[in-house]
């Protein structure tokens, strides 16, 4: 079916559904879940149909759900985005039927457990398990909705004597004073203002501009001051005053400016070449952006890898740890894993999310999933998983270049090591 496509969920939100509670015994029964689809490259997975199953689970995040359902035909929007309402969805698994409000909130911690099929598989696949917290657990308090006792009342005597609500009213006037003006605002001080007006005469404020045409000289009225004459500022040489009102001129591809001899012609022929129908090609083969008469933009180094161990093995004794290598390579893009030991090598710094499948045989029991980071142990991803169980689990980490993440199983009480996937690709 071609070169295989990977999605991973990278933005949740989980709240109450934003509806009011109707009356004392009514609250919303619903979780409101938003996620981003994207592909094994990072881009959104845009108007594409996926299958996503809920499973809320009790105590051990390991445990059989006590909730679960299915959102079928799920649409994804151009920027891969899709909302559902958990508690909306279709009855499904060990746990159908049940409704959010029968879930006993209160007696243990619960964990939303989040599987999705995507275009072109038949599984479902683990893509995440998380704790609830605070928010949702406000749906136990639809069994203590009684409102708590009366507190007593204020002592009426107790109010505070008004205000003036004329205080703020105030009003400017003139007054004379001694023969001076002063200008007062009520219940405030007085500013003596008769000194503005120097010479006795409130119209000379106004001044007027005076040009003399024959002396080419500016005057300000009233004022006293020297004219300023404008000779100066005029240099024409030939003294038409109208040859400094230019044109353009666009003949052909040659720009001319007009009444000036001699004047240089700019030929803008060079210019209309289309520049601006330009397309962007993408390589593949090293991953660069290239622009038509322009530039190239190397987009980074492409990280994208799924490997499968099909063919059973066995470990020399019961309880080893055994590195998960794969028999059957789907692709591996920037070379980051080694098919012969199975480890993966960051080739740049990044966020990274890896993907497990593993699937048990069928005897023995106490084996461990494990992913190791440089040679140490960095998270658990199952423990005494039970002959036959198949796990899924995702988990997304921070590289810096050069750094190793491979899959280890712990046998358990048995030598057979087991089957499964293992996938991962660079989200930023």
């Amino acid at each position: 079916m071609g070169k295989l496509v990977r999605i991973s969920l990278l933005m949740m939100a989980l709240g109450i559904v934003a509806n009011a509670v109707q009356s004392q015994s009514t609250v919303p029964l619903g979780l409101h879940y938003q996620a981003v689809a994207r592909n094994s490259a990072g881009n959104e997975l845009q108007n594409a149909k996926i299958d996503v199953r809920f499973s809320i689970i009790a105590g051990d995040p390991l445990s059989s759900p006590v909730f679960s359902e299915v959102h079928q035909n799920v649409l994804t929007s151009q920027f891969g985005v899709f909302s559902l309402v958990i508690g909306s969805g279709t009855p499904c698994g060990d746990a159908p039927g049940k409704s959010l409000a029968e879930i006993s909130w209160g007696q243990a911690n619960h964990y939303l457990k989040v599987e999705v099929k995507f275009p072109g598989y038949n599984d479902f696949i683990d893509m995440t398990t998380m704790q609830f917290m605070a928010v949702p657990y406000a749906l136990y308090a639809q069994q203590s909705l009684e409102p708590g006792p009366t507190g007593p009342k204020g002592d009426p005597g107790e109010k505070g004597d008004p205000g003036d609500p004329a205080s703020d009213d105030q009003t400017l006037s003139v007054v004379n004073v001694d023969g001076a003006d002063y200008l007062a605002i009520s219940g405030g001080n007085q500013v003596k203002v008769s000194s503005i007006e120097k010479d006795g005469d409130p119209a000379n404020e106004i001044q007027d501009l005076a040009y003399n045409s024959s002396t080419r000289e500016l005057q300000l009225t009233k004022s006293g001051l020297a004219p300023v004459n404008l000779t100066e500022l005029k240099n024409d040489a030939d003294a038409d005053p109208q040859n400094e009102i230019q044109d353009l001129t666009l003949s052909g591809d040659v720009l001319s400016i007009s009444k000036l001899s001699g004047a240089r012609q700019v030929n803008l022929g060079v210019y209309r070449d289309n520049t601006d129908n330009q397309q962007l090609t993408y390589s593949e083969a090293d991953n660069s952006l290239t622009i038509a008469r322009g530039n190239t933009v190397t987009l980074g180094t492409m990280t994208a890898f799924r490997a499968k161990k099909t063919v059973a093995t066995s470990a020399p004794t019961p309880l080893s740890n055994v590195d998960f290598v794969p028999d059957n390579i789907e692709y591996n893009d920037g070379s980051g894993l080694n098919t012969n030991t199975g480890e993966f090598t960051a080739n740049v710094s990044g966020i990274f999310t890896f993907d497990v499948k593993y699937v048990a045989p069928s005897t023995g029991s106490g084996r461990i999933l494990m992913i190791f980071k440089n040679g140490n142990l960095y998270e658990t991803l199952g423990s005494d998983i039970a002959a036959g169980t198949t796990l899924f689990r995702s988990l997304t980490i921070k590289l810096e270049t050069a750094d190793k993440i491979k899959v280890v199983i712990n046998t358990g009480t048995a030598q057979d090591i087991g089957t499964g996937t293992f996938s991962g690709y660079k989200v930023y």
